[in-house]
């Protein structure tokens, strides 16, 4: 062997040893991955090739039955579980939302038996990551605005997870209103929920700090909670400020818009049987332009 080509073998053996020892290049080449996939609001109509490409190369796909079901055609031989059905629930209850209903001892029972199951949980998905398994947790709406999932992810390494972002319920909402939440004068867009904007010690000053400016709230899991929202606003905007309330946005069949004001909403919607599935929007882009040079 020539001195040169003695050099070369070197260089390449020493370059072969450092991508190897490089983070996140080839030292694990058979790692898994978890993904959270955005399904859209609805179905697959409003999930994007990514999500349904994800769903399609998964060796585990972690969904409630009902999405199991509206995906039915891209999981056709996948091993398909519920991890919610323990997760999420204690005694019937939605223990995160009902936390609050629950003596002290009770509480500190429910959160020290949920931190369980769920760190178990993980370490489940740890081992299957570990064999080089593609986990993909299917999550409606976008993930990234609201999403459970994300307590689920506290005990994996960032570089196992990655997040396919999709449609949510805000702007399907927007679609079937056919306005931009940035018209009418808007000067900003707020996205939250009733029980982080008014109902608790103090929660009415970002009700009454908004009022200040023209905006468009936009609030999710609401409908139950409607009237004490409505009435919380009526407290600080005029009562001809337009309100709409979307119901199962982005669903083909079964999607309505109910419109109002904050003095009429209550009475408009006092007649449908629908009390959760529904995204409330409150501002002047319900009814004013998409955009004028004003804007």
């Amino acid at each position: 062997m020539t001195k040169s080509r003695t050099v070369w073998l070197i260089l390449a053996m020493g370059l072969t040893f450092i991508l190897g020892m490089a983070p996140g290049a080839r030292a694990h080449p058979h790692q898994g991955m978890f993904y959270v996939v955005s399904t859209g609001p609805a179905g697959p109509e409003l999930a994007t090739l990514k999500a349904i490409e994800t769903m399609k190369n998964a060796d585990l796909v972690l969904c409630e039955p009902g999405t199991a079901q509206r995906f039915q055609a891209y999981l056709q031989g996948k091993k398909v579980e519920d991890p919610w059905k323990e997760l999420w629930f204690h005694q019937g209850k939605v223990w995160m939302k009902d936390l609050s209903s629950f003596t002290p001892e009770e509480r500190q029972a429910v959160l020290a038996e949920k931190s369980r199951q769920r760190d178990e949980f993980v370490k489940q998905m740890q081992v299957l990551l570990g064999q080089g398994k593609k986990v993909a947790l299917l999550d409606g709406g976008d993930p990234t605005i609201f999403s459970r999932a994300f307590w689920l992810l506290e005990g994996l390494d960032e570089h196992q997870v990655e997040i396919i972002p999709g449609v949510g319920a805000y702007t399907a909402s927007m679609a079937a209103l056919k306005k931009a939440a940035t018209g009418g004068g808007a000067r900003f867009v707020l996205q939250t929920a009733p029980f982080s904007f008014y109902g608790k010690t103090d929660r009415d000053d970002l009700a009454q700090a908004l009022s200040r400016f023209p905006g468009t709230l936009v609030f999710y899991m609401g409908l139950s909670e409607i009237q004490g929202l409505v009435n919380t606003l009526k407290k600080y905007n005029p009562g001809d400020l337009p309100v709409a309330v979307v119901y199962y946005a982005g669903y083909p069949q079964k999607e309505k818009v109910v419109k109002g004001t904050l003095d009429t909403i209550l009475a408009r919607v006092a007649p449908e049987k629908e009390k959760w599935m529904g995204m409330i929007i409150v501002g002047r882009a319900i009814t004013g332009p998409n955009f004028s040079l004003s804007d």
